[in-house]
């Protein structure tokens, strides 16, 4: 199954701008004219999910515009910009309302964010489907009216952190090796990758702020975070 159920209910919803839905045919043949390869996983991203707008309830400042190329690019024949960093080709793939990061995707389905001043990539998210995933669950929190605590922590002792949550429900759909959701019967932690940097921060929802900020200081004091 490729999308989780929580996921494909969202995807119902979101808004999808037609100038970014092309043909397969017509990639492929805009493709070749520019010299690119053809690399299936940047095929599948712009047929499936080029110009959606991915979006959580009651949360505006984190909306995503996914894009890669539009109708006027194969229709002029525009020069479409990309990159390639140690042998790999990376692709503009969307921005976000807030974030002040350059959105790629990599050759291999990789989302990723780039770094203008020393050309390095960060990757963020295995594929657009798990990016999704998360997208899907923070809306689902959002319409179950969580409380979500501010602070964003420095996971700095992983192992730790996975020793004292190894009982937590799981939600594998949502996970890859960048993010991970977990959750007990009051609590919901999202192990995440931090744009700026390949390191994990910790996040916290819950029912209530004085549960999250009990489990902080529970995390805190184990020297899991800072």
């Amino acid at each position: 199954m490729r999308f989780s159920n929580k996921a494909s209910k969202y995807l119902i919803k979101l808004n999808r701008n037609k100038n970014f839905v092309v043909s397969r045919e017509n990639l492929i043949d805009y493709f070749k004219r520019h010299n690119i390869p053809v690399f299936e996983k940047i095929i599948e991203f712009q047929i499936d999910f080029s110009g959606l707008e991915l979006t959580i309830q009651n949360k505006n400042s984190s909306k995503f515009n996914a894009f890669l190329i539009s109708k006027e690019n194969i229709l002029k024949n525009l020069v479409i910009d990309y990159l390639i960093v140690n042998n790999k080709y990376y692709f503009f793939c969307g921005d976000h309302e807030t974030a002040q990061f350059w959105f790629v995707i990599s050759e291999n389905g990789e989302i990723c964010t780039y770094d203008n001043n020393d050309e390095t990539v960060n990757i963020i998210y295995s594929s657009f489907e798990k990016f999704i995933e998360s997208y899907a669950f923070i809306d689902l929190i959002n319409q179950n009216k969580k409380y979500e605590y501010p602070g964003y922590f420095n996971l700095i002792e992983n192992n730790r952190f996975e020793e004292l949550t190894k009982n937590y429900f799981i939600h594998n759909s949502s996970n890859d090796e960048f993010n991970k959701w977990i959750t007990t019967e009051k609590l919901i932690i999202n192990k995440g990758i931090w744009l700026h940097e390949h390191s994990f921060y910790i996040h916290i929802y819950g029912e209530t702020k004085s549960e999250c900020e009990e489990f902080i200081e529970l995390l805190k004091r184990e020297e899991i975070i800072k």
